[in-house]
């Protein structure tokens, strides 16, 4: 696949990032799928991976990483990489053209874990991050928090959009994006089951807030839009300062503290 580069972004192991090109990033996968793809995916980068190589996923690391216990790790690593082997993902290529493609090459089982060999087209979109490929960012430990069947989708999709402030989806959008079963058509059970559980989770454990209003066409409900705000603010040290100079910080955005 020819992709224009220029300088790669280079992050620690502890940053997940991947290219916008994959429209449907975790469409239908269990929460441990998309786990053992967030602990891939740096892993991938930082050892400039080919579909030669093999990426290790340990039943300790997933265990302490996720939060689970050790003795069942295994067993859930193993079954979740049997799927991703099977599984599929849509993304659009330079020429606009949809694409599918296949995650894993192959899953080897190891004392230690599962060994993962990615195809040539993901490892691509997990490690060429510039200005002609824009991706999504965010931090490891944060996302692998998230428990709840969506709300790991819903976290890469407001990170996607973060500086935007905010995104919408129709309903069709989302039940294609999220690979929702029909018994979420009835709006209170999507807003219970997936929204409100996913959000409530989102909200709690991660580094940004997230909320959203309905939105209708002649009184009838077609879509969402969703509001992402950071909860990262910047203090101002005031110790030792004279009280009656006026602080010419207060009020900045982030990224105007951070200019200066």
């Amino acid at each position: 696949m020819q992709i224009k580069t220029e300088e790669k972004k280079l992050y620690p192991l502890t940053t997940v990032a991947i290219q916008n090109k994959v429209t449907e990033c975790f469409k239908m996968m269990s929460v441990d799928e998309k786990r053992i793809l967030i602990m891939a995916s740096p892993i991938a980068r930082n050892m400039d991976a080919t579909e030669q190589d093999r990426i290790l996923i340990s039943a300790q690391q997933f265990a302490h990483e996720c939060g689970i216990k050790v003795n069942s790790a295994y067993k859930q690593i193993e079954s979740a990489s049997r799927k991703l082997v099977d599984r599929s993902f849509s993304y659009t290529n330079e020429k606009g053209k949809k694409v599918y493609s296949n995650w894993v090459i192959d899953a080897t089982y190891e004392d230690a874990g599962v060994s993962l060999r990615f195809t040539e087209v993901i490892l691509t979109m997990l490690k060429i991050l510039d200005k002609y490929n824009p991706y999504t960012r965010y931090k490891k430990d944060l996302v692998l928090k998230l428990k709840k069947d969506y709300s790991i989708d819903f976290y890469h999709l407001s990170k996607k959009h973060q500086n935007l402030g905010a995104f919408e989806m129709t309903l069709d959008e989302m039940f294609i994006e999220l690979g929702l079963p029909d018994s979420y058509r009835d709006l209170r059970n999507l807003k219970r089951r997936v929204l409100n559980s996913s959000l409530d989770e989102i909200n709690q454990f991660t580094d940004i807030t997230v909320t959203y209003t309905v939105i209708k066409e002649n009184r009838r409900v077609v879509g969402f839009k969703f509001l992402i705000e950071s909860k990262q603010s910047k203090t101002i040290n005031n110790e030792g300062r004279d009280q009656h100079t006026p602080d010419l910080f207060f009020n900045m955005t982030e990224a105007q503290l951070n200019m200066f």
